[in-house]
């Protein structure tokens, strides 16, 4: 399905020493990843270059998101809050269980903490305790917040899979503002809670702007102390704790499913351990959990790359109990058996580089991961597109989790079992007439049946045609598996089907009647509403990822479509070096290549698919060095879930997946020396030689001659070498 190479294979060694002579800065051996994980980064930036990380505590696709929520001088603009907190803020509202990350959408915030010296019972949120603080007194790290106050409280903060741990440390004798009704968007529209002996616990409902689209959510929980809770005042949405002067801990359980499973999870996960051991052994875990790879590295560059991989396990979220009982909206709880269930599937940005980045480096989350997905196909009778706490929010479009499921068959992942997901996947994708739930996430695909592609009276049709085509392709994969020939070939086939949206009068994918016709205006540089979150020229690319010998075609010929691809970035990259406004540093969307968004973010990896890996080798290095920092404003927009964030630690071992199936491309290792271990196993990625080149790769010894690999090749693998020069080699 790729293109054959015209000459051996080239990479270029990213960050080694170039053709001016300069020497670069020293590399260690990273021995612990937890030390230079920054979840600082990525929390910065304006506009659409706002990456919207999360930098409060959590564990591993942990359902607790606990962390600050924020204001300064641009208030609360959502824009800049999705997660909560931004960079350039300067006061705290309060601290909050449940967060997304990276998202460019707003929901969650919800059962806020704020501590204060000085509550009045006619002052009864959050906010009205928000209090300021300056940066050199926070220090986030993985498993752990913590930040003093202007009024010298310190918080700190850390967290297990399902329970939340506070310890405040109070300068005089003060209170705990717990507020059941702040949100970051939406609204409550149901708060209960009672004092037992030894507890609160309650429940709260929440409508927001993505689980507002099933209805919302009801969260249950369960509140202890280290102090007295029988001092406190309560109103309806709330309640004010009395805590002495020192240390007070407070310990948060929570549940989808009810508050005496609120109660389990605080008592299995936090029992009668402290605050210092909970964040001992959060970080145990993730050290556990980025310790697969361990490279060798500058600091700046080892703290983007564990930022990075830190970053792509921050979502999706569980959300079973501890004993594996989980609910979904309107149906009776379950029990997940051999997985995690779990949501806050941002599946449209993942399936990109996530999901084939678990399937290599993290089996087991690729495991739950697509398990999940079977559980809401098979809990709400369709497959969700972006599956937000206990239901499917309807946001994006196309069928992403077709290919999140597909990738972890087709890499052979252990513990999923296609056949659980194939008929209710093929009914939705090939059946004349729909499922008893619906199509789902195919919701567009009955003309797409007929014509072979989305006419122009369905929104976004041009994307969602190349998202389908894509979804065919990776589905393909699925049939396969389960022995379904037929209905392989047919996929297959079907996937070619976007090249009935070419126009070769504009040189661009384009909207098209039901009759066959064009529709509308064009411009290429414009975001038309043909396009999900691109313009033509951003939307052109991502088809080449599955069937980058049907582009070359349409592009005129592999040389053609070569050129077209380079004038894409040089475009790119001289539109951003002659401009230093909002548009060039990515504020607003750029014109020709956009790493904030998706739709392109495989566009330096089809230059190998057609034979030019040099270009790749440009064009990647060029997209690490612009594109990545390790400051706030370092990820170059919404990180989605850990897709840019994945991009860059894939990008810089040397691959990029084709995903739903189970080839990676070929492109250059950023680092001397990246030794990754998974199940007992270790591949070894090594350079030799000095230059920006390579002359030649093996793997285990034998020359690597073409631009794919098999997963079962790399995972098999001992060795993948790389011998420098200081020349192209083409």
């Amino acid at each position: 399905m790729v293109l054959a190479m015209r000459t051996l294979w080239v990479v270029v060694l990213l960050g080694a020493c170039g053709d001016d002579g300069v020497t670069p800065p020293p590399t260690t051996e990273v021995t612990d990843p937890i030390a230079v994980v920054d979840p600082t980064i990525g929390t910065g930036g304006l506009g659409f270059a706002h990456g919207s990380c999360f930098v409060g505590a959590v564990a591993p696709n942990g359902l607790v998101k606990l962390g600050p929520d924020t204001s300064g001088q641009y208030g609360t603009v959502e824009f800049l809050h999705y997660s909560g907190y931004w960079a350039g803020d300067d006061k705290i509202r309060g601290f909050s269980h449940l967060h997304l990350h990276g998202a460019g959408a707003t929901d969650y915030g919800v059962l806020s903490v704020m501590p204060t010296l000085a509550f009045d019972p006619q002052k009864t949120s959050v906010v009205d305790y928000e209090t300021r603080f300056a940066k050199a007194d926070e220090h986030a790290a993985a498993g752990v917040y913590k930040v003093t106050l202007a009024n010298q409280i310190v918080a700190e903060l850390t967290a297990t899979s399902r329970v939340g741990v506070h310890r405040y440390v109070m300068p005089s004798p003060g209170s705990l503002v717990i507020d059941f009704g702040k949100t970051l968007g939406g609204s409550i529209d149901d708060v209960a809670f009672a004092f037992t002996a030894d507890h609160l616990s309650g429940h709260l409902h929440h409508i927001g702007g993505m689980s507002g689209g099933y209805g919302g959510y009801t969260l249950y929980f369960a509140i202890r102390t280290t102090s007295s809770i029988t001092a406190h005042t309560a109103w309806a949405t709330g309640v004010a704790l009395d805590v002495p002067a020192g240390a007070t801990t407070l310990t948060v359980g929570l549940s989808y499913v009810s508050e005496a499973g609120a109660l389990a999870n605080l008592d299995a996960e936090v029992g009668v351990r402290s605050f210092d051991d909970i964040v001992a052994a959060t970080q145990d875990v993730w050290r556990a959990q980025l310790g697969v790879a361990r490279i060798t590295a500058t600091d700046v560059d080892a703290r983007i790359f564990y930022t990075s991989l830190y970053h792509a396990f921050l979502m999706p979220s569980v959300i079973d109990d501890a004993d594996g009982t989980y609910r979904l909206i309107g149906k009776d709880p379950v029990v997940a058996t051999g997985y995690h269930q779990m949501s806050d599937q941002s599946l449209w940005d993942t399936y990109r580089t996530v999901i084939p980045l678990y399937s290599w480096l993290a089996p087991a989350t690729a495991r739950d991961t697509a398990r999940s997905l079977i559980g809401f196909g098979d809990g709400l009778g369709a497959y969700p597109r972006w599956p937000i706490a206990i239901g499917e929010s309807g946001t994006m479009l196309g069928a992403s989790a077709e290919i999140a499921i597909a990738d972890t068959v087709a890499r052979g992942v252990a513990g999923v079992d296609p056949m659980a997901a194939w008929p209710l996947l093929r009914g939705e994708a090939l059946d004349a007439t729909a499922p008893v739930g619906g199509r789902g996430e195919r919701d567009a695909v009955d003309p797409y049946l007929t014509l072979g592609y989305v006419p122009a009276d369905h929104g976004r049709s041009a994307s969602t045609t190349t998202e389908y085509a894509h979804d065919d392709f990776a589905l393909a994969h699925v049939a396969a598996a389960v022995g379904a020939t037929a209905d392989h070939d047919a996929l297959l086939a079907r996937s070619h089907g976007w090249q009935k949206l070419y126009d070769p009068a504009v040189g661009f994918i384009r909207a098209k009647s039901a009759a066959g016709a064009f529709t509308g205006d064009f411009d290429p540089m414009s975001q038309l509403p043909d396009y999900a979150e691109a313009n033509a020229w951003q939307s052109l690319w991502m088809v080449g990822v599955h069937d980058p010998e049907g582009l070359a075609t349409v592009l005129g010929g592999t040389d053609a479509a070569i050129a077209k691809l380079t004038e894409f970035f040089a475009g790119a990259k001289a539109d951003r070096d002659a401009n230093t406004d909002a548009e060039a540093t990515g504020a607003l969307p750029p014109p020709y290549y956009w790493h904030g968004n998706e739709p392109d973010l495989n566009a330096p990896f089809l230059f190998t698919q057609w034979g030019d890996p040099a270009g790749t080798q440009q064009w990647a290095r060029w997209v690490i060095d612009t594109y990545y920092s390790d400051q706030p404003d370092g990820v170059a927009g919404n990180d989605d879930g850990g897709t840019l964030g994945s991009w860059y630690v894939l990008a810089t071992l040397g691959l990029y997946p084709i995903a739903g199936s189970d080839l990676w491309i070929l492109g250059a290792p950023r680092f001397p020396n990246a030794t990754i271990v998974v199940g007992g196993h270790t591949l070894t990625i090594s350079t030799e030689g000095t230059g920006a080149f390579v002359k030649s790769a093996t793997l285990d010894g034998v020359p690597i001659v073409g631009p794919t690999l098999t997963h079962a090749q790399l995972t098999g693998a001992a060795s993948l070498h790389v011998v420098l020069t200081q020349h192209a080699v083409n």
